[in-house]
């Protein structure tokens, strides 16, 4: 298994779907892996969706791939005329594709009497791919390279993605919130000064319009815990310096 050197691990997911860009699905997906990700402090930098497209499945895939530590797709792997993300996948790498015997042995034994060629189809794997064999996975997980070939059925991809997360943890993102009652625009220039004066600490900001108890929330987060809580006691002071109707912080 090989992945990009980076100082910092980071992700990219690739959702494969023609029913998600039509509307029929709605992708849940990949705001769990967003949120997840998070969590365990890997940075999702791009997130692609993408239809049922052979050879832009392979390239894009690819491309993910030489761009991230780790690449998630979601999608199209099934045993359908649709289902193309593991030979576009072997295709954009040059690889063939392969039956794996241990797929193979799996998938016998869950269908026995039921079972139909169709079925094994999805023992195919690019070759050179890898297993992940979890407590909890009756079916293993996928790995080629640095990409992880994850289903679209969003109880499948959540509960296939927390049976390996742990392998991704990172340094955790540190958060903080800052709840107001108050006009974006006449806060903006203290979330500038404190986002100019601290590298490395995001700052994030979110109205609502149809909440009683605030008006705006304001983020700030990174992975140093003590940068952040220098930045929030920034902006708290600048805003409080303004009279800006702080309701709560968290």
């Amino acid at each position: 298994m090989t992945a990009p050197q980076e100082t910092a691990p980071t992700a990219g997911m690739v959702v494969i779907g023609n029913e998600i860009l039509s509307g029929k699905i709605v992708d849940t997906n990949s705001p769990y892996l967003c949120r997840e990700l998070n969590f365990l402090g890997i940075p999702l930098l791009r997130l692609y969706t993408i239809p049922d497209d052979f050879s832009l499945i392979g390239k894009t895939v690819r491309e993910f791939s030489e761009c991230f530590t780790w690449v998630f797709t979601s999608g199209g792997i099934g045993p359908t005329h649709d289902d193309l993300t593991i030979p576009a996948i072997a295709a954009g790498f040059d690889v063939p594709v392969v039956s794996h015997t241990v797929l193979e042995e799996t998938i016998r034994a869950h269908y026995g009497d039921r079972l139909t060629e169709d079925h094994l189809l999805m023992a195919r794997v690019p070759e050179g791919a890898e297993l992940i064999d979890t407590e909890g996975l009756n079916y293993p997980q996928v790995i080629f390279r640095n990409i992880f070939i994850l289903p679209g059925v969003p109880q499948l991809f959540q509960f296939k993605f927390n049976a390996i997360k742990e392998r991704f943890r990172g340094v955790p993102i540190a958060l903080r919130e800052i709840y107001l009652k108050a006009d974006e625009g006449r806060v903006a220039g203290c979330l500038r000064e404190v986002d100019e004066r601290f590298d490395g600490v995001l700052i994030g900001s979110y109205p609502s319009f149809f909440r009683k108890d605030y008006s705006l929330r304001v983020t700030i987060e990174g992975r140093s815990a003590e940068r952040v809580d220098a930045a929030l006691s920034e902006l708290e002071s600048l805003l409080r310096n303004m009279d800006a109707a702080i309701v709560r912080i968290a």
